[in-house]
């Protein structure tokens, strides 16, 4: 009875501290308006309203991350939801700052829960209500008792976010990080929890919410997000595990465990000496070496997802660090995805068939990709829209075409898998990272070559299970010069049409026999240059040669 009392009281509490901070921010009222509006096809969303739109995220954000945690998450969620929520809420919750005022170790104390510092209570004794003054001396008590076990523990924490503060000590004569979680959070979540099942007639009926998407399946993605992240024995599990999956390649780290000083609230891991990348971005590093960063982080990630099947969910530039020897370092393993050896193969073909211009390909990919029926589906009008898509984008790879994907699937009813939203997320921040390090960044120069070459392994006649040769050092020079080659070449494929095409009929042969003696000269040079090592010298003389002919003729016809 006690029991329900306190948790209606703290129920009550939190729904006071829930509608002061929506009141605050006037977002009742503006949130009715943004979520009833169908934002995709109504002609009446005009500019005006994305820009009240975007005022509405910027409040909503900040809302969400004086709530805590389980706001915090839910915004989280938002951002991976563009068929959900209008585009300005989407970029702005992928922009929430975990960040919060520190609590003091003291109370931080309670959380501390390794066996060496917990005290032996009888069943009587733990549920006696103890006094302020007895409460206090137990914190006391366990702060001591766990600081004596490292060799210097600095109480002030280095980074404090709404689930955990991280603290910097020593152990065996080797600098740690400890994180500890924050005290009374799970009582806290669990009470959020509640408040949003609560609201969930309100989402159906109000809003009008529900009929687009699951909001049972919605609410209980936050769920175990929070879950996991509530667990430090979670995380620990998934730092082994990529330790594991990188012990093998250069260029790469992962902080490793102190195993026999972690529990539910306590991690003690590997400190990491370094800078994180998004200090990197405005510092006079030389532009070759973050140009190398970014194709370590591209190779790391690919190798994450498309051969591993587990990657780091929420790789933005204050998780990942640059060492003295160029290492990049990942850190904060609480977010993680898993994709499943099926869902990998689906996303190759896709995205083989997007990279070949392959309409009907990429149709079916998508199919598979959604688990579709291509019977429940208009597969005319599908394949029109794909059409359009391929014809309007890159190749298919970027993050930001994450809301052409979800808007596609929602037009067609395809409920695209949550792992793929997730995945497209964090590809949209490895994007964002990458291209401030370094603005000539294009993904598909990396990543192509990779995601071919597993594709092509994939379907060998081996069997379906996916190995392939993977490596972060840096890219060999002659292997891009090779692929700028060849893109220059497919692009000047189309102007040398263009040009042919407005000669005189009667000159036609002549041109283009010289024309065709010219490209054999020049790729016959180009590959002796490339791969004639002590020869090199005659593919250079001959890829001169070529470039004086052209010259001598441009002068000839002008």
């Amino acid at each position: 009875m006690i029991t329900n009392y306190k948790w209606m009281l703290g129920k009550t509490k939190r729904y006071l501290e829930v509608t002061r901070v929506f009141l605050k921010y006037n977002l009742i009222p503006e949130l009715y308006r943004d979520l009833r509006t169908d934002y995709i096809s109504n002609p009446e969303c005009t500019c005006d309203f994305d820009l009240e739109i975007r005022q509405t995220a910027v409040k909503l954000r900040q809302a969400f991350e004086e709530l805590g945690p389980t706001f915090i998450k839910m915004g989280q969620t938002m951002s991976k939801r563009p068929d959900l929520v209008p585009q300005p809420y989407v970029v702005e919750m992928a922009n929430l700052q975990d960040k919060v005022k520190p609590v003091p170790f003291e109370e931080m104390a309670e959380s501390l829960d390794l066996a060496c510092v917990c005290e032996y209570q009888t069943r009587a004794e733990r549920n006696r209500k103890k006094t302020k003054e007895e409460l206090k001396a137990s914190r006391e008590r366990k702060a001591k008792a766990f600081i004596e076990i490292f060799g210097s523990f600095d109480p002030n924490p280095i980074a404090c976010g709404s689930i955990a503060q991280v603290y910097k000590g020593t152990l065996e004569g080797k600098p740690v990080a400890v994180k500890i979680l924050r005290p009374n959070l799970i009582d806290t979540i669990n009470i959020d929890l509640s408040i949003l099942d609560d609201f969930k007639p309100v989402m159906r009926k109000v809003l009008g919410l529900g009929s687009n998407f699951d909001i049972d399946a919605f609410l209980l993605e936050i769920r175990e997000m929070l879950t996991r992240e509530v667990d430090l024995r979670t995380e620990a599990v998934n730092m082994r595990r990529f330790e594991d999956n990188f012990k093998n390649v250069k260029n790469v780290a992962v902080p490793k465990i102190y195993s026999d000083y972690c529990s539910a609230n306590v991690l003690t891991m590997e400190f990491i000496q370094g800078i994180q990348i998004k200090d990197i971005i405005g510092m006079p590093v030389p532009q070759s070496k973050k140009s190398e960063y970014t194709r370590t982080i591209t190779k790391s990630y690919l190798k994450q997802v498309y051969i591993d099947g587990f990657y780091h969910a929420d790789p933005h530039g204050g998780n990942m660090l640059v060492q003295e020897n160029d290492t990049i370092a990942f850190i904060d393993f609480g977010a993680v995805g898993s994709i499943d050896e099926e869902l990998q193969k689906h996303m190759l073909e896709f995205y083989y068939a997007i990279n070949n211009r392959d309409v009907e390909g990429a149709t079916q990919g998508f199919l598979k990709i959604g688990g579709a029926d291509a019977q429940g589906v208009d597969i005319h009008r599908l394949r029109k829209d794909m059409d359009s898509l391929i014809t309007n984008q890159n190749y298919g790879l970027e993050g930001r075409q994450s809301d052409n994907y979800a808007k596609l699937g929602l037009k067609y009813d395809i409920q695209l898998p949550g792992e793929f939203s997730t995945l497209q997320r964090a590809i949209l921040l490895i994007e964002g990272v990458c291209l401030e390090l370094d603005p000539r960044y294009n993904i598909k120069t990396i990543a192509i070559p990779v995601l071919m070459d597993a594709y092509k392994k994939l379907n060998a006649p081996k069997g379906p299970s996916l190995h392939i040769e993977f490596s972060t050092e840096p890219v060999d020079e002659k292997t891009e010069l090779r692929a700028a080659i060849r893109e220059v070449a497919d692009k000047m494929e189309g102007l040398g049409d263009q040009f042919l095409s407005l000669k005189l009929e009667e000159n036609r042969k002549t041109i283009f026999s010289k024309e065709l003696y010219l490209a054999v000269l020049l790729i016959v040079s180009t590959y002796i240059l490339l791969n004639g090592g002590v020869f090199s010298w005659v593919g250079l003389a001959g890829f001169a040669g070529s470039i004086l002919i052209v010259l001598l003729s441009i002068i000839r016809n002008d």
